[in-house]
């Protein structure tokens, strides 16, 4: 089951969050991609192939893993860039974000 964890950190501090995000990502993941892969090579050339479709299985897996922590760490970065322009176009990111949801919340409201 996937699940949202959030913390707060300060605007300044998001892009060096999301590199040891993604430090983390590098020093945990991939190399059990590295593993799996050359264990499906070992497999392959042994013949045994059901355990290197395991092996192949796993490392699709952790593959679609990393994939969705690059989607979320993007969409971080995606949204600090929004609010530091935001910012400097001397708009209140808050009151912009406020706004969007009130939009929401009255678009739902139509849709009943």
């Amino acid at each position: 089951m996937k699940v949202v964890v959030s913390y707060a950190c300060e605007l300044e501090d998001i892009p060096q969050t999301v590199s040891e995000l993604l430090g983390n990502l590098k020093e945990n993941s991939v190399p059990l991609i590295e593993i799996d892969i050359q264990n499906a090579i070992s497999y392959s050339n042994e013949t045994k192939i059901t355990e290197a479709l395991e092996s192949i299985n796993e490392c699709r897996v952790q593959l679609s893993k990393i994939d969705n922590s690059l989607m979320d760490y993007g969409t971080i970065l995606a949204g600090y860039s929004k609010t530091i322009a935001d910012i400097q176009l001397g708009n209140d990111p808050t009151q912009i974000n406020q706004e969007e949801n009130n939009v929401n919340i009255e678009a739902e409201k139509t849709n009943d």
